[in-house]
């Protein structure tokens, strides 16, 4: 049996302080803005060239390639790095890439391919430096605050998520393009001014040796997350999660165009729904949470999504459907927090930046399939329907998984 313990990142002495990692979700909170602005630009930039859907499906459809190729790779790296060095180099070789494509469209010399093999570069800098900055944020929350940690972050993200793409719009039109693309290269600054002050709590030897092969060390991460019982039920979990209940945000369009006959307002109140239980979610989450009440939020907060997409599914008007999302969009957050949070303090120092990029691969991976098999059926079904159903579906897996989640984090007999 495996019973649930407390387990903190090592990090180097004196302990971190609280502000440490609200710090860093601060500086996070300026890239991520500077990051969603650009993507939006990215795509914009895209239309102007091709004026072609397929070409901006493409182009978005990079960030996925890249991901699957560069996340079981990029954990192994870094648990054979120091955090310190890692995040700096690969933060440092974004900010270049950054410039390049501000000299490209400045220069008119943008084309087509040229942005897709851009985007493709782009992606795989993120790749390697998602699980790294996974790590700090782990390394930067004092023991047994990592939820609150990741909490900070999640708001981060919310935020940004709505202030980049607005950014964006206005320097398109005040400034043209390009100067998106500079916008957020300069946003890196507040980010390694963070760094600096945080070094002291990251600048650390690695913590995985560096005398296996890397493609070994690729394949451990894999056979440690299957033979563990405690991380290979939190990735059942994690993936079920992510291939049936996650993929309704991905479906917005969809939604909005079609089951409530509405355009880009609809779809705006939507986000802005989920958005908002996002938010409330996130901000609830900032409260200190034990490993073992982590595992219980998780669990619920996993069928309390699961009963608000069924709800969903039955809504007729707006009215309904707005509400029942904001709930879907708090569960959500609180779950993939709670997860996150299992991820970084039950999985071994050695192993975590494996565990966290696998989780960040399904995170980034899975939703995207089930939305596509979503949106299949719905060629011959109601769309709302089907996500009432993959809500249910992962609600039966979810109770059927309690008791072995019981037995093996508890150490409860069953």
């Amino acid at each position: 049996m495996t019973a649930v313990h407390d387990d903190s990142l090592a990090s180097p002495q004196p302990a971190p302080r609280n502000r440490n990692f609200v710090l860093f979700a601060v500086a996070q909170c300026a890239s991520f803005t500077g990051a969603w602005a650009q993507k939006t630009a990215v795509g914009w930039l895209t239309w102007e060239l091709t004026h072609s859907p397929a070409w901006v499906g493409a182009v978005a459809l990079s960030d996925l390639i890249a991901a699957l190729w560069v996340a079981p790779l990029a954990g192994a790296v870094a648990d054979r790095s120091n955090p310190y060095r890692l995040i700096w180099f690969t933060q440092a070789l974004t900010v270049v890439n950054c410039c390049i494509i501000w000299f490209l469209v400045a220069a008119g010399l943008a084309s087509p391919w040229l942005l897709l093999a851009w985007a493709v570069a782009d992606s795989t800098l993120q790749g390697f430096n998602q699980p790294v900055r996974m790590l700090v944020t782990g390394a930067l929350a004092p023991e047994g605050r990592i939820s609150q940690a990741i909490a900070a972050n999640s708001i981060a993200v919310n935020v940004a998520r709505t202030a980049g793409p607005a950014i964006a719009g206005l320097l398109i039109v005040k400034a043209g393009v390009e100067s998106v693309f500079l916008f957020n290269a300069l946003s890196f600054a507040v980010v390694f001014a963070a760094l600096l002050h945080v070094r002291r709590w990251i600048d650390r030897p690695a913590l995985a040796p560096r005398s296996a092969r890397l493609s070994g060390e690729v394949l451990a991460g894999f056979r440690y997350i299957r033979t563990e019982p405690s991380i290979a039920m939190l990735f059942v979990l994690t993936i079920s999660f992510s291939l049936l209940a996650r993929p309704f945000t991905e479906l917005f369009p969809a939604l909005a165009g079609g089951s409530f006959g509405g355009g880009p307002q609809m779809l705006a109140m939507l986000m802005s729904a989920q958005g908002l239980g996002a938010f409330v979610g996130a901000s609830w989450m900032l409260r200190r949470q034990s490993t073992p009440a982590l595992v219980r939020i998780s669990y619920g907060a996993a069928l309390g999504i699961a009963v608000a997409l069924i709800a969903f599914s039955f809504a007729e008007s707006a009215l309904f459907a707005l509400p029942l999302i904001a709930i879907a969009g708090l569960f959500h957050v609180v779950c993939n927090i709670a997860m996150q949070s299992m991820a970084q303090s039950l999985s071994l120092p050695a192993m975590r930046g494996r565990v966290l990029a696998l989780y960040t691969l399904i995170f980034r991976a899975a939703p995207a399939l089930g939305a596509f098999v979503l949106g299949w059926l719905a060629e011959w079904f109601d769309l709302q329907v089907m996500i009432g159903i993959a809500a249910g579906l992962f609600a039966i897996v979810v109770v059927a998984a309690l008791p072995s989640a019981r037995r093996i984090y508890f150490g409860e007999r069953t």
